[in-house]
């Protein structure tokens, strides 16, 4: 994808869009989180309910930390810094200003840094983070390309991102920041 569309889509989800992008582990659906119509938007296509929570991607954690509680030691900035060959989500006790629709009904937010070409490009073009979640129907399967976004989700979205890989057919581990417990394997 060019700068010249990357800075298109970063100026688009910076108003509202949605759209479906491959991640460093599976397929997704992103947005701006801080622009609640569109989060709301993408959780009407999972058809998934607000209390669950989404994740939020980003290239750097400087993006990440309007969302998170304020006193990060340097040990859980390392954990969440450390990009491992499986992707790992944390969760992270979250700021009180994070919004609901992001941590559900939750006190924490599940957030990942990540190395994938794309989100990074995107996440520095509009500086924050992104968030990402399945591109599947809830209960569904997953899909694995642009042609199948474009065949399941084509009108519900405003853009289909193509032209890089994802890193596989997996979702990503998911662990507690503050025990180191591991919520989901893969």
């Amino acid at each position: 994808m060019s700068p010249w569309l990357i800075n298109r889509l970063g100026k688009a989800v910076q108003r509202g869009a949605v759209f479906v992008y491959p991640t460093d582990t599976i397929w997704g659906f992103g947005c701006h989180p801080l622009h609640a119509p569109a989060v709301h938007r993408i959780l009407d296509i999972k058809q998934r309910p607000v209390n669950k929570g989404l994740i939020l991607l980003a290239s750097e954690l400087s993006y990440l930390q309007p969302y998170l509680k304020n006193n990060l030691d340097s040990k859980e900035i390392h954990q969440l810094e450390f990009i491992t060959e499986q992707p790992t989500t944390w969760l992270v006790e979250a700021n009180e200003n994070c919004p609901t629709w992001l941590r559900g009904q939750f006190p924490t937010i599940a957030v990942r840094l990540t190395d994938h070409p794309f989100v990074q490009r995107l996440c520095d073009t509009i500086k924050a983070p992104i968030i990402s979640t399945s591109a599947n129907r809830s209960g569904c399967p997953t899909i694995r390309n642009a042609i199948q976004a474009r065949r399941q989700f084509g009108a519900e979205l405003d853009f289909i991102v193509d032209g890089f890989r994802s890193g596989g057919k997996k979702a990503s581990k998911i662990k507690s920041l503050a025990s180191d417990q591991i919520i989901r394997a893969d």
